[in-house]
């Protein structure tokens, strides 16, 4: 047969190609041209088709092989993110896990080898590889039957310090639907939960519990520049001006250009004689109102936080106040002043750390159970029941016991017992004495209706006559003092005052002449909250038991550094809420 044969009008030529006969039809000139060359330009042919198959097979199939890689180590990238949060070795494997079941390529992902993932108190670091045989396509003409996708990712964070405050509301509210004990127990996991996550002295946490007031401790107290004038509790009067900056008015730190802070009258609105210890106490003396501040310790934080008791009205503006002051640099001389006396650890010295500070997160959890309530003070303007000569007078003396009478005329005259004890209203006898016990006091409060006076250990009235000669009437005299009336106030109410004299002024003064009311403290408050917010300072809110959509619900969400930063709570369920802001934060300390 010859090389090519006619078929119709086309001829068709023939050749054996890998073991098999191919027929193709080509058209005459081609047939001229193959005749004419001896068929020399079909293995040129066949070689440039095979060189353009495997040439376009190893683009798509490298095309398809980065696509898979660029998958895998897309998902080991968020994988080890997210297991470089988690609290511990096991839970950083199981989130990395978890990412790869469902993107669907759990087969992918590589057991862990030694030393992938390593979890501290302040570090955390984790690897993960994956891989993927992906069957080739047109490259197995050029022998390559699969290639591997395959990639690895670490995840490396550090987690700085941490100085939070728990400004938590104890108002006499929370003794309601067992809120306290809820409060208790959510605030002490939270408490473990950070102070666990931490290396030693990396954590500062701080406790400020309000209600009427705040109460700082006497070491901080003392370290303070105030306008002392008694010894009754350590509460101050802030000024409006007081709640626009972080700092605390008061003190080596005070913005206050060297005025101290008033001192905060202690009394309260009923109570009778030297017994204020009601609700209605413009400040707790007690020591579970006292602040906690810079506590390094899970034991110390959970003692202060079982001990705490519910009292009082609510003044959110005082525990925000506080609570931004605690946090802000200023307040280190306070500390220092503290350190001083043996009152907090040497270690400390460096709290608060300044602003900005890339290793320090700085955060106040501040928890309330209702909207700001009224609290009452004595006119300060016009300061009637203030300062100076108040209607109380105290009487000093002590007990003392006869030894011996003796002639003034001869001194070496004595006469002992009974019979020399009656000498002592003779003209020239004089009795000698020996004091016997502490010195004690009695009061007297003068009515000023009517001039008498109430002998409040005697229950009765005496004359003013009578009053004046108590020096020589009363066994063992000391002294007689006009009391100034903050000393007055820290042993009267001014309901008692008003009951004893009839008179009902001060009573009026305290209770309508100068307070502050929720709105007013709202207003406060969010000066406060907007003035810490400003420094850096993450503020998280939680609302107890507050309804929907009311004042309190309003201003704590307010006061919180975002809308996400604040928590609704019920019950029990605020574990859950302390929990949030505990993941929270750790979040934030990982990524700051």
């Amino acid at each position: 047969m010859n090389s090519a044969q006619t078929h119709g009008k086309w001829p068709v030529a023939f050749q054996k190609l890998s073991g098999a006969i191919r027929y193709e039809r080509f058209p005459a000139p081609v047939k001229t041209f193959a005749g004419e060359d001896g068929g020399g330009i079909l293995p040129l042919t066949l070689f440039m088709t095979v060189l353009f198959l495997t040439v376009a097979g190893l683009g798509i199939d490298t095309m398809r092989h980065e696509m898979e890689r660029t998958r895998i180590q897309a998902a080991l990238d968020r994988a080890v993110l997210a297991g470089a949060a988690a609290r511990n070795s096991v839970e950083a494997r199981n989130i990395v896990e978890d990412y790869f079941d469902k993107a669907g390529m759990a087969s992918y992902l590589h057991d862990e080898a030694d030393d992938d993932i390593s979890s501290s108190l302040t570090s955390a670091k984790v690897t993960a590889s994956a891989s993927k045989t992906v069957d080739t396509y047109l490259m197995k003409l050029s022998g390559v039957e699969t290639l591997t996708a395959a990639g690895t990712s670490t995840a490396e964070v550090n987690i700085p310090k941490l100085e939070a405050i728990l400004v938590l509301d104890v108002s006499g509210s929370m003794a309601q639907n067992s809120k306290m004990q809820n409060l208790q127990a959510a605030a002490k996991d939270f408490v473990t939960t950070i102070m666990n996550s931490s290396e030693t002295g990396n954590a500062v946490m701080s406790i400020v519990p309000f209600s009427f007031s705040v109460s700082p401790t006497e070491a901080m107290y003392n370290a303070l520049a105030v306008d002392e004038r008694h010894k009754y509790s350590t509460c101050l009067e802030f000024k409006d001006n007081d709640y626009t900056h972080s700092e605390l008015t008061s003190g080596a730190s005070a913005q206050s250009s060297g005025i101290p802070v008033n001192q905060m009258v202690y009394t309260s609105a009923y109570g009778n004689f030297d017994d204020l210890n009601r609700s209605w106490r413009s400040c707790y003396n007690d020591e579970y109102m006292r602040i906690l501040p810079y506590s390094t310790s899970i034991t110390d934080l959970h003692a202060k936080i079982d001990a705490l008791q519910p009292d009082g009205n609510t003044s959110g503006n005082e525990g925000m106040n506080w609570g931004a002051a605690l946090l802000d640099p200023t307040f280190r001389q306070v500390t220092a002043s503290m350190i001083s006396v043996g009152a907090l650890s040497s270690s400390l010295s460096h709290v608060p750390e300044d602003y900005g500070s890339p290793d320090t997160l700085k955060a106040i959890i501040f928890m309330g159970d209702g909207e700001n309530t009224t609290s009452y003070f004595f006119d300060r303007s016009n300061p009637k029941y203030r300062g100076k000569f108040s209607d109380l007078h105290e009487i000093v003396f002590q007990d003392r016991v006869f030894k011996y009478a003796y002639d003034i005329y001869n001194v070496d005259r004595r006469k002992y017992g009974s019979d020399g004890e009656s000498q002592c209203n003779k003209p020239r006898w004089e009795c000698v004495y020996e004091t016997n016990g502490e010195a004690e006091s009695v009061y007297y409060l003068r009515n000023p209706l009517t001039g008498s006076y109430w002998s409040i250990s005697e229950e009765k009235w005496i004359t003013s006559s009578e009053f004046g000669n108590l020096d020589t009437s009363i066994e063992g005299f000391i002294s007689k003092t006009q009391l100034n009336w903050e000393i007055a106030w820290g042993l009267m109410s001014p309901n008692y005052y008003g009951n004893i004299t009839g008179d009902w002024r001060p009573w009026n003064d305290y209770m309508g002449s100068e307070y502050v009311d929720g709105a007013k403290k709202n207003t406060l408050m969010q000066s406060v909250c907007s003035a810490t917010k400003t420094e850096g300072v993450v503020v998280y809110s939680i609302g107890f038991e507050v309804p929907e959509g009311g004042t309190a619900d309003t201003e704590l969400r307010k006061c919180a550094s975002s809308p996400a930063h604040y928590y609704r709570a019920d019950g029990a369920n605020i574990n859950n809420a302390f929990s949030a802001i505990a993941g929270n934060v750790k979040q934030l300390r990982l990524t700051q």
